[in-house]
This record gives C-alpha cells, structure tokens and sequence, in this order.
C-alpha cells in the first residue's frame, strides 16, 4: 500500500466526500471493476480523471478491495501532501 500512496502523490485536485464515499461501497460491495465503471460515469469532470488515476495505481499495486478503501477514506490527506 506504501508504494501506490507515495505513488498517488501531492495533487491539488479535491474529490467530493460524496464521490468518495460511493467508490468506497463499491469497491467493497462490487469490487475494483464497477468502482472504475462508476468513475467512468463522471464524465468530464477532474473528480472523473483523479478517481481513475487512483483506482488504476491500486490495481496495479494489486491492492485488495479493503486497502483500496483505506486509501479513498484518505485520499485527500494523502493528495494534500500532508500524509
């Protein structure tokens, strides 16, 4: 999990808590796929671009449903640089 964090990285793009709180019971209930579906569906907005950005770097860090959880509960720490 350490290494997809550092690889998140600082970034000055803010996900709504409410966007967030739906890709984490998806991720938990549906898995990474339909969490990717769902970002998908925001569609030309930066929320859109960020959330896959992040869901792609927890698949390829192979990051199970529950630690891609920790990492939406702290995204915006994580993102802040603060982390």
């Amino acid at each position: 999990m350490g290494k997809a964090i550092k690889e998140i990285g600082a970034a000055k793009t803010c996900i709504t808590g409410p966007v967030l709180k739906e890709a984490k019971r998806i991720v938990l209930e549906k898995g990474i796929d339909a969490a990717e579906l769902y970002a998908a569906q925001l569609t030309g907005t930066d929320q859109n671009t960020e959330l896959m950005r992040v869901l792609k770097i927890c698949r390829k860090n192979n990051l199970s449903p529950e630690a891609i959880a920790q990492v939406i509960d702290k995204l915006n720490i994580i993102e802040s640089g603060k982390w």
